[in-house]
């Protein structure tokens, strides 16, 4: 989705208004592609969507006042529960996959029971049902949206824009100043969920000229790309250490042991080289660099605000 320029100076309870409009409609649209067989990008598109709509309303709830009701977000955010399992299952099930191939054929066994075992949490999470609780919880939620409102303050939407982009981007460093090493993992995967926050404020304005919501979008993206491959590296680690402690105390997965330990082996080497590359680019000055082109957006934001009649 793209705004037009002129809503930027338009009241911030509008604004908001047309945002959260516009993150429904492309949210129903990738829900009604939920459960097609031959979309392998369905499922994650669609929990982007619910992503960015949750983070949306939550940030402009104060200005949306009572469209939003704790009811809707209490539905989303189940519906987005319900397909994490799934997601994670993918990423985890495919980079077994992966690294099954460089092990010992006598390994393999414990990968593929990995893998089954994981599997089965994708299939069991009613994708499709998913999609069509979220569009009939959207039905009441954008009819009181499309009512409009005398706002309730003459803010501009820039600059309220603005003044959440500071407030996020601080969230964002303020979480990874508390990461030093890779025990510090939960902290880093926090500040990834702040930075999607941010970039979600962000995304809207990519197409306006002179704010440069496209620079700061690319360079957001790169830091959830850092974090997010930390993530998913501890994820596994954790998956397959949990696994080989099962299989010790069960005499019949005692035989999965060995290929259990050279996949934890290599789940801890995935993890200490994504802790590296996040040490390296992100955690210098609690990942400024990444940060400045959206404080430099805040900044045109407010300006503009600030030209206004």
């Amino acid at each position: 989705m793209a705004l037009e320029p002129e809503i930027l100076d338009r009241p911030s309870a509008e604004g908001a208004r047309i945002v959260a409009l516009a993150l429904i409609s492309e949210a129903c649209e990738r829900a009604r592609r939920i459960g097609d067989p031959g979309d392998a990008e369905a499922l994650h598109d669609f929990r982007v969507s619910v992503r960015r709509l949750r983070s949306s309303l939550r940030t402009w709830r104060d200005v949306l006042g009572r469209a939003v009701r704790d009811k809707d977000l209490r539905r989303l955010r189940k519906i987005a529960r319900a397909t994490a399992d799934a997601r994670d299952a993918e990423v985890l099930v495919a980079w077994i996959d992966r690294t099954a191939k460089d092990l010992p054929a006598a390994l393999r066994p414990a990968a593929a029971w990995l893998a089954r075992r994981h599997s089965r949490r994708t299939r069991d999470v009613e994708l499709a049902a998913s999609g069509e609780r979220f569009v009939a919880a959207c039905v009441p939620l954008s009819r009181r949206l499309e009512r409009r409102r005398r706002p309730r303050s003459p803010e501009a939407f820039s600059a309220a824009v603005a003044a959440r982009v500071r407030e996020q981007a601080a969230r964002v460093a303020s979480r990874l100043a508390r990461v030093e090493t890779l025990v510090d993992a939960p902290h880093a995967h926090r500040a990834r969920i702040d930075e999607k926050r941010l970039r979600y404020l962000l995304e809207p304005l990519r197409d306006v000229p002179g704010v440069g919501a496209e620079h700061a979008v690319a360079a957001l993206r790169r830091l959830q790309d850092l974090l997010g491959a930390l993530n998913d590296a501890v994820l596994a680690l954790e998956a397959v250490g949990a696994a080989r402690l099962e299989a010790e105390r069960d005499t019949r997965g005692r035989r999965l042991r060995p290929g259990l330990v050279a996949l934890e082996f290599q789940a801890a080497s995935r993890a200490a080289a994504a802790f590296a590359r996040v040490r390296a680019e992100v955690l210098p000055r609690r990942g400024s660099a990444l940060l400045e082109p959206a404080l430099a957006v805040a900044e045109t934001l407010e300006a503009r605000a600030a030209q206004r009649p």
